[in-house]
């Protein structure tokens, strides 16, 4: 009863109850779409989709990048007309930016068709549609979300997951093959757009009267944005590589079978990481950089509790159970490296654990991320490229650099806390600088 008390009580652990559950039926519904299309499509036309969704997936860490600033201007702008038309300047240089690669796709289209044996130029364009049609999304959602609208950020990602479904392979079996696929993404998009674009009107989001897609976008408003973002992206992109190499670098060093078997005991392992970012999301919007820095510290020292939880259990069902694990979700084949699954759950983990610190500073718009990114993938290359005899020691070679990585966050973390008191102490003041 008290256990259920305090989670009514307790609005941190709501919005990640929301969050969590809605990330989690979106994860269900992505991953629906493969195996439904790969029955609906013959092999070769599937192994098309794989190649223009995983390019896909790569444009997200620029959407991910979209998402974190607008959440970050929308809890901190205290001038609400101003966060609008910085969030709608920066939406409109992002839509030109993502119209500039469908104008490539169109004229490159023969080159990308020839160079990646595709049939036809169509799939190309109607992915980059699909980037075109993901930017206007991206801005609502985020601001949702900035609005602590948990539920609505969520429910637009369902649409979007939902459609996805039901519009590819409406168009597949009316014969539209790959493009039709790609198409039905470029429908969903639109309709979750409809969706959080009315949602984000409720909430008081609207352009400003004085501009509009057909002016050009105000870079010296939006300059200071564009640099945190800079920092940001090469954060993220460092991050999600420390996370990914290790597939790279079994395809690189061992025989495509063995390389295929460890990606499937990969993809087991990134779970943990799928179940973490919705605490790290849930995060950013509620730290606020003129917050008291004992109440940001709090959510930060929640949150991370929150995922060592969440993280902790299923790694150690994976240690208790490995075989099991791996039987149910790839298949008897991948048991051979069942053994690999606990060390690299273990792995994926301490990974989730520096995100979530390096969103809190993200937040607070410290630039550490950037130097946490680098010195994490810079770490993890270095060990595997001296350490690869086999697919352990890539594995505790990842495992060796998040370690090193996550000692060289808390260090930082530590020596910052120390700096604040003693600058407060200095100063006779009660609070210091947010760390």
């Amino acid at each position: 009863m008290n256990l259920i008390t305090t989670f009514k009580r307790s609005s941190f652990l709501k919005h990640n109850a929301v969050f969590f559950l809605g990330s989690v039926a979106v994860g269900a519904l992505n991953y629906l779409y493969y195996p439904l299309l790969g029955r609906l499509l013959p092999p070769a036309s599937f192994g098309e989709i794989q190649v223009l969704v995983s390019l896909f997936l790569q444009f997200t860490i620029f959407l991910n990048v979209l998402t974190l600033i607008t959440v970050n201007i929308a809890v901190n702008y205290k001038d609400s007309e101003k966060a609008h038309r910085m969030i709608f300047e920066l939406e409109k240089l992002s839509a030109y930016f993502a119209l500039g690669i469908l104008a490539l796709s169109i004229i490159g289209g023969e080159f990308l068709r020839s160079s990646l044996k595709f049939d036809s130029t169509l799939p190309f364009a109607a992915l980059a549609l699909a980037m075109v049609a993901s930017i206007p999304l991206t801005f609502r959602s985020a601001y949702a979300r900035g609005q602590k609208k948990f539920g609505i950020a969520s429910i637009s990602q369902l649409l979007g997951a939902g459609t996805k479904i039901a519009f590819s392979a409406m168009l597949v079996i009316f014969g539209l093959g790959v493009s039709g696929a790609i198409f039905g993404i470029v429908g969903s998009q639109i309709i979750a757009f409809l969706y959080a674009a009315r949602w984000a009107a409720r909430l008081g989001f609207k352009r400003p009267a004085d501009t509009h897609y057909g002016t050009l976008p105000d870079l010296k408003l939006v300059l200071p944005e564009i640099k945190y973002a800079a920092v940001a992206f090469i954060g993220l992109l460092t991050l999600t590589m420390m996370m990914s190499i290790d597939v790279i670098a079994a395809k690189y060093y061992f025989d495509a079978r063995t390389a295929g078997l460890y990606a499937g005991i990969a993809t087991v392992g990134r779970i943990v990481f799928f179940l973490a970012t919705p605490i790290a999301q849930v995060l950013m919007p509620l730290v606020q950089i003129d917050k008291p820095p004992q109440e940001n510290r709090q959510l930060l020292l929640k949150s991370l509790a929150l995922t060592v939880a969440v993280c902790g259990s299923v790694v150690l069902a994976c240690a208790l159970m490995p075989a099991q694990i791996i039987k149910i979700l790839m298949g008897v084949d991948y048991i051979t490296y069942a053994n690999l699954l606990a060390p690299l759950a273990l792995t994926i983990c301490i990974i989730s654990i520096i995100n979530l610190i390096c969103m809190y500073y993200l937040s607070l718009r410290r630039k550490m991320v950037m130097v946490v990114g680098i010195i994490g993938f810079a770490a993890t290359l270095g060990f595997i490229v001296m350490w690869h005899d086999s697919l352990r020691s890539i594995v505790l070679s990842m495992l060796s650099a998040s370690i090193l990585t996550l000692s060289a966050t808390g260090t930082y973390v530590l020596v910052n806390l120390k700096r604040g008191r003693r600058y407060a102490k200095q100063n006779n003041i009660d609070r210091y600088t947010n760390i």
